[in-house]
C-alpha cells in the first residue's frame, strides 16, 4: 500500500504541474499585431465579447461620419472583416494545441474484484494504475514542435491581414476609376444631349440636313449607353468595397475622393525590393517553419522508431486464498514486423516534399516581383503618355476641326468623331492610371509589405471638362 501510495502521489504532483496549463485569451495576437504593425500603418482587432469591442465599433463609425479615404478603408477593414475574425480564430487553435501538446496522458486506473464458487474463500481483488513513460519523454519534442506550429499560426493569420489590406486598397482604386469615368461620361452625355436638342431645332429650321441629325443622336445614344455601363461598373466595386470593409444598411452611405491619386514621380528599385520581399513574405516565413517542424517530427520518430509503447505501471492483487502480490510492471512493444520503416519513410518524403516547396516559392516570389514591377512601369508608361503627348494632340485636334467646321471646311460628322476619339482618350488615361495603383498594390502584396516611401507629383491631371470650356468658347 505505500508503494501505492507513493505512485499515487506522483501522479497527482504530474497532474498539479502539468495540468495547471492556462489558455490566455487572445493567445499569440499580441505577435500578429507586432507583424502587421510593422509592414502596414493600422490596428488590428479581436471581438471576443470583451468591454473592449464597443471601442472598437466606435472606431469604426468615426472613421465612417467623414469623406472615406483610402487608410480609414483599410482601417474600417482590419476593425470590422467578419472573415478577418474568423482567420483569428486560427490562432486559438493553434495556441489549444500547443497547451495540449504539453500535457501528459492521464494515468489508466484499473479495478477488479472476482468472487470464488468455493466457499469460504475471499473476493479475489486487483487494483492496477499504469502510465505511458513514453509520452513523458517524448513531451518536450511535441511541445517544440507544436510551438513551431503555433507561430506558423501567427504568420498566416498576418498575411491574412495583410491579403484583407492589399484586396481594400485594390478595390479603392477601382471604385476611384470607374467613379471617375462616370463622371466623365456624365459630362459628356449632358453635353451630348444638349448638342443634340441644339441639332433638332436648327433641322426644323431647315439649317441641318438628316445625316448630320443622325450622326448628332448617334453619338447622344451611344454616350448614354457608355454612362449606363460606368454606372453599373460603380454599384459593382461599390459593393465590392462593402464587402470588404463588412458594412451593411445606412453604413453603406460612404463616399470617397472623386479623383485617383498623381502617379509618384518613381518607382522602387528593382534588386532592392527582389531582396526586401525575401526577407518580408510571411508565406516564406511560414514554409521556413513547417519545413522545421517536419525535420523535428522525423528526428522524434528516428529518436523512438525501436520503442513505440512504453508502459509504466503500479499493480497489487489479493487472491481468493488471502495471498497478496504488488509491484511494478513494465509494458514495452517489441519492434519485431513494425520498425518504423513507413513511417520515417513518409517524414523523409514529406520533409524533401517541403524544402523543394520552399525553393520553389522563393523561386516565385522573385519573378512575381519582377512580373508586376515590370507591369507597374508599362501602366505607368501608358498613364504619362496618354497624359503628356495624346490627350494634349486630341484636345488640339478637336480644337481645329471646331474651327473648320465653324468655316464649314469639314462636316459635323468629323467633328463628331474628334470629340469621341478626345473622349476614349480621357478614359483611357483614367483606366490606366487606375491599373498602375492596382499594380502597385499588387507590388506590395508581392513584396510583403509597404514599397519604399517616394514623392508624389504635383502635377495636375488633365481633365477634359476643362479642355471643352476652351474648345467652346
Amino acid at each position: 500500500m505505500r508503494n501505492l501510495s507513493a505512485f499515487a502521489f506522483v501522479a497527482l504532483v504530474l497532474g498539479m504541474v502539468v495540468g495547471c496549463s492556462s489558455m490566455p485569451s487572445k493567445g499569440g495576437f499580441g505577435d500578429v499585431e507586432k507583424i502587421v504593425q510593422e509592414r502596414l500603418d493600422a490596428r488590428v482587432y479581436w471581438y471576443q465579447g470583451e468591454l473592449e469591442d464597443q471601442e472598437a465599433t466606435s472606431e469604426v463609425a468615426r472613421l465612417l461620419s467623414g469623406e472615406l479615404t483610402l487608410d480609414a478603408a483599410i482601417q474600417i477593414a482590419l476593425l470590422n472583416n467578419r472573415t478577418l475574425q474568423a482567420e483569428y480564430e486560427e490562432l486559438g487553435v493553434a495556441q489549444a494545441d500547443l497547451v495540449q501538446a504539453g500535457l501528459l496522458r492521464n494515468p489508466v486506473f484499473f479495478a477488479s474484484a472476482r468472487d470464488a464458487d468455493v466457499s469460504g474463500l475471499t473476493t479475489n481483488t486487483e487494483i492496477e494504475v499504469v502510465q505511458d513513460f513514453l509520452d513523458i519523454l517524448m513531451r518536450p519534442a511535441r511541445k517544440r514542435m507544436a510551438s513551431t506550429a503555433f507561430e506558423a499560426a501567427k504568420l498566416r493569420v498576418a498575411g491574412q491581414v495583410l491579403g484583407l489590406a492589399a484586396e481594400v486598397k485594390d478595390a479603392y482604386y477601382g471604385l476611384q476609376g470607374s467613379g471617375q469615368v462616370a463622371e466623365m461620361l456624365g459630362v459628356i452625355a449632358r453635353a451630348s444631349g444638349a448638342a443634340y436638342e441644339f441639332s433638332r431645332r436648327q433641322h426644323i429650321a431647315g439649317n441641318l440636313n438628316d445625316l448630320d441629325l443622325a450622326s448628332q443622336q448617334g453619338l447622344f445614344e451611344h454616350a448614354r449607353i457608355d454612362l449606363t455601363r460606368a454606372e453599373a461598373r460603380v454599384v459593382d466595386d461599390r459593393e465590392r468595397l462593402n464587402r470588404l470593409l463588412g458594412l451593411w444598411g445606412a453604413d453603406t452611405g460612404w463616399t470617397i475622393p472623386a479623383k485617383l491619386p498623381p502617379i509618384p514621380e518613381s518607382d522602387p528599385d528593382l534588386n532592392e525590393i527582389e531582396s526586401l520581399a525575401l526577407t518580408q513574405r510571411l508565406d516564406l516565413a511560414t514554409a521556413r517553419l513547417e519545413s522545421q517542424q517536419l525535420a523535428e517530427a522525423l528526428n522524434l520518430t528516428l529518436r523512438w522508431r525501436w520503442v513505440a509503447v512504453a508502459d509504466l505501471g503500479f499493480s497489487r492483487e489479493r487472491d481468493s486464498d488471502g495471498l497478496e502480490v504488488k509491484g511494478p510492471n513494465l509494458m514495452i512493444e517489441i519492434p519485431i514486423f513494425d520498425q518504423g520503416q513507413a513511417r520515417i519513410a513518409r517524414l523523409e518524403a514529406l520533409n524533401r516534399q517541403s524544402e523543394q516547396r520552399m525553393m520553389a516559392l522563393a523561386i516565385e516570389i522573385r519573378s512575381r516581383v519582377r512580373e508586376t514591377r515590370n507591369r507597374l512601369l508599362v501602366q505607368r508608361a501608358l498613364a504619362q503618355r496618354y497624359e503628356r503627348v495624346l490627350i494634349p494632340l486630341r484636345q488640339k485636334i478637336v480644337s481645329e476641326a471646331l474651327k473648320h467646321y465653324n468655316f464649314m471646311l469639314v462636316g459635323v460628322y468629323r467633328l463628331l468623331e474628334a470629340r469621341q476619339d478626345e473622349v476614349d482618350a480621357y478614359r483611357e488615361y483614367i483606366e490606366a492610371t487606375r491599373d498602375y495603383w492596382q499594380a502597385r498594390t499588387t507590388l506590395e502584396l508581392a513584396v510583403g509589405g509597404c514599397l519604399p516611401a517616394n514623392h508624389e507629383q504635383t502635377e495636375t491631371p488633365p481633365s477634359i471638362e476643362h479642355h471643352h470650356e476652351q474648345t467652346e468658347d
